[in-house]
Formats: structure tokens, sequence, C-alpha cells
């Protein structure tokens, strides 16, 4: 077997190409040869004919199989980048997402950075949104809901490396009230139609939790109503909701939101111009 890093990079490619797509695959690719074999693109090609090691060998002989039976890239290496930094992810968090960083930058971009805002994010999965939040409003109080207790471990141990002081709690939504009013509440719910389910890569509905994956076909808003619901009660007077959504439903969201007494709210498109984000003020 050649083990020169340029050959057999393309050699892998070639064997991921006919389940991820080609673009994917090199994606799936670049994160493993960094991230777990320690050599970045730029070394990649600039010394196409180095040999890999010996121990580089065998994690990429463990790794590849792995891949070809659709485990998460970031599964394997044991976390994944959200805003230029690390959070360990396992089967009990959602692997985090691109579109969600494009929330978390929406706030940072709309709010005060000098002001000490009360936050809550619910649904926190890996507590991404939380942190970067914590990270990024130095006087803020942040708080991270999941009703999962292992992905409330995962967000914790994130909060502790990355230098937080996010508090996170074990809390089912659509059963518990907030304690206290906050001045900005944030969320990306499960909002996926069961629908959709069968146009998902197995890379997702195989590994990562249905849970925080999907909503009933016949109630695709039950998280954002609920927490509508909640903000209008628990919201301080010109507090925000801010929601990742689905991108069928940005219309949808912007009525309801309305009709709960909400004002200025706004529809965001992400990077590939489909809805994905909302905002919403309560007056």
């Amino acid at each position: 077997m050649n083990h020169k890093v340029s050959a057999i990079y393309k050699e892998s490619v070639l064997l991921l190409t006919p389940i991820y797509g080609e673009r994917e695959a090199e994606s799936i690719l670049n994160l493993l040869f960094e991230d777990h074999l320690g050599i970045t693109r730029i070394h990649r090609l600039t010394n196409p004919e180095k040999e890999l090691s010996e121990s580089n060998v065998e994690k990429l002989q463990t790794a590849m199989p792995q891949l070809l039976k659709n485990v998460p890239v970031q599964h394997i290496i044991g976390f994944a980048y959200f805003m230029d930094r690390k959070y360990l992810v396992n089967k009990h968090t959602l692997i985090p997402r691109p579109e969600t960083e494009e929330l978390a930058g929406l706030i940072l971009d709309e709010n005060d950075h000098e002001k000490a805002l009360d936050m809550l994010d619910i649904g926190t999965g890996t507590g991404c949104i939380a942190i970067s939040l914590a990270l990024g409003f130095s006087q803020a109080k942040v708080t991270g809901w999941d009703i999962s207790e292992r992905a409330v471990e995962i967000a914790r141990q994130n909060s502790q490396a990355l230098g937080t002081s996010v508090i996170f709690e074990v809390q089912d939504v659509l059963r518990e009230v907030p304690s206290k009013k906050y001045d900005l509440i944030v969320s990306n719910p499960p909002y996926i139609p069961e629908t959709d389910r069968a146009d998902m890569h197995e890379n997702v509905v195989g590994f990562e939790p249905e849970g925080a994956l999907f909503v009933p076909n016949d109630d695709p808003l039950i998280f954002y109503r609920r927490i509508a619901n909640l903000g209008s009660t628990h919201l301080n007077p010109g507090g925000k909701l801010y929601f990742e959504i689905h991108e069928d439903f940005g219309q949808a969201m912007k009525e309801m939101l309305q009709e709960k007494g909400y004002q200025q709210v706004g529809v965001f498109q992400d990077l590939n111009g489909k809805d994905r984000m909302v905002r919403a003020l309560l007056i």
C-alpha cells in the first residue's frame, strides 16, 4: 500500500466519494488529516511525497472503515469546531453546524457587549451557543438548558475547557418554567419534520440524537410556540428571542410570533440563501 501523503489522501477521497460526494469527502478528510493525523492541508500540498508515520497509518486504517459506515468524522476525532473553537461531541449531542454559527453571530452583532445581559440557551447540546455568548459578552450571565443529562455533561466539560462559567441545567422546556426573567432567550430546538427523515444522510440520522432533530409532522413549531409563550412571561421588557429554524417555516414563524405580540420580528437567511434565523422583540 502506498503510504505517501498525497497518494493516500487521493485514494481516500476516491473511497469516500460514492458515499458523501467528492466535495464532502475532501472536507471530511481535511479534518481527519489535520486534527487526527496532525497533517495540515498546507503541509500535505507542499510535502506530497512524505511518508505517513506508522502510527498515522494505523489511525487511518482504523478511521476509514468507520467513515465508510457513515460514522461522522467528528465522532472519530472526538470534537467539532464552532466559531473556531473546539467542542467535545459524542452520540448524545448534535454536531454543531455552520448555520448555528450564523445564529450566534447574529446575536453577537445585534446586542450591547457592555451590558450585563441575562441569557438563556434552550436545547444547548454541546453548549456551543451558550459558551460563544459567554465569551462574546463578558458581562453576561448565561444559562443553558437541555433535556439530556449526557449532553449537559458534555456542555459542562466544554465550558470548563473554554474558560467560561455558563450554568448548565437538565430541564425539559415542554414541562419546565424558568425561575426568573431573562434579557435574551435563544434556541436551536428540534425542527426537522419526520417526513424529511428519508432525505437525510445516514451519518446524521444514524449517529446523532433523534430527540434533538425531529418534530411531529402535524406540529413542527411545537418547541417555538412553547418558547414564545415562555418568553412572553419570562423576558424582561425589551427582551429578545432568537431561533434557528427550518428553511420552510420562516413565514409561519413570523406570523406566530406577531400573533403572540412580539415586535420587530425578523427572518434572516443563511449563507445558502435559506430562511434560517428569527429574531423577535418583546416590548
